[in-house]
C-alpha cells in the first residue's frame, strides 16, 4: 500500500495544470481585447479612496447619545454634513483611547467645526490628535 498512487493523485496531476492554464488564458485574451481596442486595463483597489473636499458646503450637527435601557445621557457627537450628504459620524473623542463620549454639546460643535475648518485647508478627512482637543478645552 505504501508504493500504491491513489487515484486523487492522479486526479490532481490533470485537473489542476489545466485549471491554472484555464485562468492565464483568460487573462491573456483580455490583455489582447484591450490593446485590439486601445484600451488600458487598470486594477482597481477595493480600499475606497477618501474624499476630496474643496469649496464645498459644510454643516456641523451634534446629537445625544442616550443608554437604550435607561435612557440616560451618555455625552455628545457630532455629524458633519458635506452638500448635505452626512461624510463623518463621530459619536466618541477622536485621538482618544476607549469610547468617551463629548460631555457636552458645545464641545461636540467646537470639535465640529474645527473638523470641518481642517478639512477645508487640507482638502481631505481631518485628523484630531489629543494636543488639539487639548487646545480646544475638549479634553479637561
Amino acid at each position: 500500500m505504501k508504493n500504491r498512487i491513489s487515484s486523487y493523485s492522479i486526479l490532481g496531476l490533470f485537473v489542476f495544470p489545466f485549471f491554472f492554464s484555464c485562468t492565464n488564458s483568460i487573462g491573456d485574451e483580455n490583455q489582447k481585447n484591450a490593446a485590439l481596442h486601445n484600451e488600458q486595463i487598470t486594477e482597481t483597489s477595493d480600499t475606497p479612496q477618501p474624499p476630496t473636499f474643496s469649496s464645498q458646503s459644510f454643516e456641523v450637527k451634534t446629537f445625544e447619545i442616550k443608554d437604550t435601557v435607561s435612557g440616560k445621557s451618555l455625552g455628545w457627537g457630532y455629524d458633519i454634513y458635506v452638500d448635505g450628504k452626512r461624510n463623518i459620524h463621530q459619536p466618541i473623542l477622536p485621538g482618544v483611547a476607549g469610547n468617551k463620549h463629548f460631555s457636552s454639546e458645545e464641545h461636540a460643535t467646537i470639535t465640529g467645526t474645527f473638523a470641518v475648518n481642517k478639512m477645508k485647508q487640507t482638502g481631505g478627512l481631518p485628523t484630531i490628535t489629543i494636543k488639539e482637543l487639548d487646545s480646544l478645552g475638549v479634553t479637561k
